[in-house]
């Protein structure tokens, strides 16, 4: 299964929506993970420019302002995704494959420029943790670089 994550600097143009679209579909995405989208709504004929006829469903975090904004984009014939968690700088979507009925988290992260906001971008993944394991395996790659 092909998985994609891009940070697309953007997505209010049609010509990078088409770029995104002609490369997920290129590369078989069954899901992507798209950071920095820079969207503050994503209408479903907006998102269909992006994924195609393939990722057919999706869910978004808001952009605040004109930084960040994350989205994750699913093919549902394939994939049941049900979103577990939004935060400020995290979304985790938790997908069942319908071939073989494995469960999976997927959690997509878009973290700040500002330093003085990577300490809430660690505590939202630290207090994710309960949530599931794809949160606490990124708290503890961050605590590893922190020792290091």
């Amino acid at each position: 299964m092909n998985i994609i994550s891009w940070n697309v600097r953007g997505l209010g143009r049609p010509a990078k929506r088409f770029l995104v679209r002609d490369f997920l579909l290129l590369h078989c995405a069954k899901v992507c993970c798209l950071q920095e989208s820079k969207l503050e709504e994503l209408p479903n004929a907006i998102w269909r420019d992006v994924g195609g006829h393939k990722l057919d469903n999706f869910t978004i975090l808001r952009t605040r302002g004109s930084v960040g904004g994350i989205v994750v984009g699913w093919n549902s014939s394939f994939l049941i995704g049900k979103v577990l968690f939004t935060g400020s700088f995290c979304l985790t979507v938790e997908f069942c494959c319908k071939r073989d009925n494995l469960w999976w988290l997927c959690t997509s992260v878009y973290g700040p420029k500002a330093h003085s906001l990577k300490l809430a971008l660690w505590e939202e993944i630290r207090s994710g943790c309960e949530r599931g394991p794809s949160l606490g395996y990124l708290w503890r790659f961050q605590r590893y670089l922190l020792s290091q």
